[in-house]
């Protein structure tokens, strides 16, 4: 899966692999880790990757689904537990990466990719003094409900490989 932003940034993000692939307990979360590779361009240039198991099966169909209901305009940016909206933040049990809604503009929906942790962990200017908190950092994309579609189709392509076991 790709985004890009009308800004130039970029997020890539892919499966590259079960983390334990010989461990094929039907159901068991250990099972159903995929390390993730993802590579990170922000709009002023700086870049980096990381491979991390960021996210299982079950969360691989969650964020599919979060992408269409994005694309759908069933997300606002907040969320009102009272709503029928779907959640415009999207966490997952390892907190390397999220997603959230900041705003929608007509046609457009400012996305916002959350990285923490050894998603941030190749990024250059880090250095040796604090870290980010968790989700501390993040990029924006402004994107379209075409590009959000396209983004939706090739992750369920990238992960079609690896179904819950």
């Amino acid at each position: 899966m790709q985004l890009t932003s009308t800004d130039g940034a970029v997020f890539e993000l892919r499966p590259s692999g079960y983390e334990y692939p010989d461990f094929t307990i039907a159901g068991e979360l250990d099972a159903n880790w995929l390390v993730e590779h993802g590579m990170v361009r922000t709009a002023a240039g700086e870049s980096w990757t990381f491979d991390d198991p960021s996210l299982t099966t079950w969360e691989a169909q969650e964020l599919l689904d979060w992408l269409h209901a994005l694309a759908e305009g069933r997300l606002e940016p907040r969320d009102d537990p009272g709503s029928h909206m779907v959640t415009s933040t999207l966490m997952f049990i390892e907190p390397n990466l999220a997603f959230s809604v900041a705003a929608v503009e007509g046609e457009q929906r400012l996305l916002r990719v959350h990285l923490s942790l050894e998603a941030v962990a190749g990024k250059s200017n880090l250095g040796a003094g604090p870290k980010p908190r968790i989700y501390e950092y993040s990029i924006p994309f402004w994107t379209d409900r075409t590009q959000l579609l396209a983004a939706a189709k090739q992750w369920r392509s990238d992960f079609a490989p690896f179904p819950v076991r």
